[in-house]
């Protein structure tokens, strides 16, 4: 930690208990991002324990390896590349700014992402689901607050009272999803997004495959392939069927898929990070 940040939550830790957990985040996020998450990333810490007390605890090192296969600053170092494109772009995209967004995180693990969208969203405005009960359980342990909730595999609705979002994003999600699962998600989504929001998902390349340490050389060549001749490949892994479907796995689609499987949808956008290079930035937005 640099020591004009030392100085910087030095100075917040004597306030700490006086504060809101809101207005904590807030002025975190001021020190701007990779500050805020840096920070973060170090809790609990012994040095600052009023904060300690009152924000998230940071997954363990393990937590995070199995969650996303990286962990520590080059994780975060890829998170926050897609917090920024994400932010920038829906501002573009909108007009808006994300700090004024209703936000939904689908997919949210154990709270990866939503911890530096703290800084600058308001709790109450961000929402996170998951299917798996280990990562809601996860993020309930750690702090994350009661929005994040358990959603179903092959969702049909949200677990959210009937909300509607601005922002809704998912990262790693659609890069694990069967078509069935990409499917009825995309579906469950449009039916949560406000009529002028933005979807930012991320999808694989064909060059995932070369990488992908759960298949053999015949079938990555079989998935480039598929991938190249219909638009999407999957690869389940060994996993209990969901109403008769194996929803998780490895997957890559095209752009020309996705446009002409999910009509509710029109892609405005994409991006990528050098830090993450097989994650591909698509920015949608709802079709009327």
């Amino acid at each position: 930690m640099l020591a004009y940040v030392e100085r910087y939550v030095r100075d917040l830790e004597q306030d700490a208990d006086s504060l809101p957990r809101s207005e904590i985040f807030k002025k975190l996020g001021a020190l701007g991002l990779d500050d805020c998450g840096e920070f973060l990333l170090s809790l609990p810490n012994a040095s600052f324990p009023r904060l300690s007390r009152s924000l998230p605890r940071m997954a363990s090192d393990q937590i995070q390896r199995d969650w996303t296969g990286n962990c520590g600053i080059p994780l975060l170092k890829q998170t926050l590349n897609f917090v920024r494109s994400m932010s920038a772009t829906y501002t573009r995209l909108t007009g808006r700014a994300v700090q004024d967004a209703s936000v939904l995180d689908y997919g949210c693990g154990y709270g990866r992402i939503a911890r530096l969208m703290y800084a600058y969203v308001d709790e109450a405005n961000l929402w996170g689901v998951d299917p798996w009960d280990r990562s809601i359980e996860i993020c309930h342990a750690d702090g994350m607050g009661p929005n994040f909730v358990q959603s179903d595999y092959l969702p049909e609705s949200l677990p959210v009272a009937g909300r509607t979002f601005d922002l809704i994003y998912a990262f790693s999600v659609f890069t694990h999803l069967s078509k069935r699962a990409t499917l009825a998600s995309l579906r469950v989504l449009r039916k949560h997004i406000k009529p002028d929001g933005v979807l930012l998902i991320t999808i694989r390349p064909e060059e995932y495959w070369a990488k992908d340490s759960h298949t053999t050389p015949k079938q990555k060549h079989d998935l480039v392939q598929q991938h190249n001749d219909i638009g999407f490949a999957f690869s389940p892994h060994c996993r209990e069927a969901i109403d008769g479907d194996i929803t998780y796995g490895d997957t890559s689609f095209t752009l020309a898929w996705l446009e002409a499987n999910a009509p509710e949808w029109q892609i405005v956008a994409t991006d990528r990070s050098l830090e993450d290079s097989l994650q591909r930035y698509i920015f949608l937005t709802p079709r009327a």
